[in-house]
């Protein structure tokens, strides 16, 4: 093998090393415009260059990190409990999943008779309410009732309609069975939680509402499409706009045929689908004028060709090239920049 300079060759491993605790820390490098560095394949005919194909890949994986499922960003549903004093018997536990006709509590007591009276009353009066306000309207249109008389009606009507909406709520999720029973019934597939406030029964909170949540380093943030899970692959549906210590959240979409509890932790792998992205071997990456670069050979000649890193897997990095890469260098790498960078500096 020709031999080189030795005391150059050690000084060109601190870049090397640095580039590495680049691409650990997940920073990606940008790539810089590198003056014209060729080597002659004939000038290195004697070093063990190791040439080999460089593997091209549509999905770039990122570090793992630790994800949760929760619910999505915003407010969910929770039931009132309209019937005081009365018994409620919960037949799921907190945190199940149910499918929609699911039993989730039977209900007992004289307030379960009473909220029902209550609901026949109400929509009574707001059949007659109904019928006035149509009437009403056209008296006051035609300045045959005073505004304040208007007014006063308007909000005697708004108000029952609100009650009578928020009963509804209730309605079509707990059916009667008797005089003093009723059913809490799931109207659709999703999570029960049971709440400790008297006042509610509960949420059933939709699948539909909940995902996985990862936090990743704010410079990966925007190039990630979609979370693996165990395999599972889960588009990003949403990501924040603030930063936490470097970091930013990153929603996927609701997952699906899954057995995951509320608040349960798993590993994710954050992926992203990126142009002119490879997988090379750490022993093809050099560093020239604090660049990440490889040697490209093609025909007669080797050139540096900058990259950059985008993330680390084993003894591989994920890298990104302004331009299609074919064969290179995997080994002897440190020689040739010592070589790029006399003839840069001649």
């Amino acid at each position: 093998m020709k031999r080189c300079n030795l005391s150059r060759l050690a000084a060109t491993l601190n870049p090397i090393v640095s580039v590495i605790a680049l691409a650990l820390s997940g920073l990606a490098t940008t790539t810089t415009v590198l003056a014209a560095q060729s080597i002659s394949v004939e000038q290195v005919s004697n070093y063990d260059l190791r040439p080999q194909a460089a593997v091209n890949v549509d999905n770039v994986a990122f570090a793992p990190v630790t994800g949760s499922y929760q619910t999505t960003p915003g407010s969910v549903l929770t039931l009132p409990n309209p019937f005081e004093n009365a018994a409620v018997d919960y037949q799921v536990v907190d945190g199940q999943a149910v499918e929609s006709g699911t039993l989730i509590a039977q209900l007992h007591g004289p307030s379960v008779e009473h909220f029902f009276h209550r609901v026949e009353t109400l929509q009574e009066q707001y059949d007659v309410a109904a019928k006035q306000y149509q009437s009403k309207k056209k008296l006051y249109q035609n300045n045959a009732i005073a505004a304040d008389e208007w007014q006063q009606f308007l909000t005697q009507y708004i108000s029952l309609n609100d009650t009578l909406h928020e009963i509804n709520v209730v309605l079509r999720r707990v059916k009667q069975t008797a005089e003093q029973s009723a059913q809490l019934i799931a109207t659709e597939p999703g999570v029960w939680r049971t709440s400790s406030n008297g006042q509610q029964l509960g949420t059933l909170i939709a699948h539909a509402r909940l995902a996985i949540v990862a936090e990743v380093p704010i410079e990966q943030a925007k190039r990630i499409s979609s979370l693996n899970i165990n395999g599972q692959k889960l588009r990003v549906s949403q990501r924040e706009q603030t930063v936490r210590n470097g970091f930013v959240r990153i929603w996927s979409e609701p997952p699906e045929n899954i057995n995951w509890t509320i608040g349960q932790r798993v590993n994710v792998v954050p992926q992203a689908t990126i142009e002119n992205a490879y997988l090379l071997p750490a022993s093809a990456i050099a560093t020239l004028q604090d660049q990440p670069v490889i040697f490209s050979i093609e025909n007669a000649t080797i050139n540096a060709e900058p990259i950059e890193l985008l993330s680390l897997s084993g003894e591989h990095y994920f890298v990104q090239s302004t331009t299609p890469l074919n064969i290179i260098a995997t080994h002897s790498v440190a020689a040739l920049k010592v070589i790029a960078e006399d003839e840069g500096a001649q």
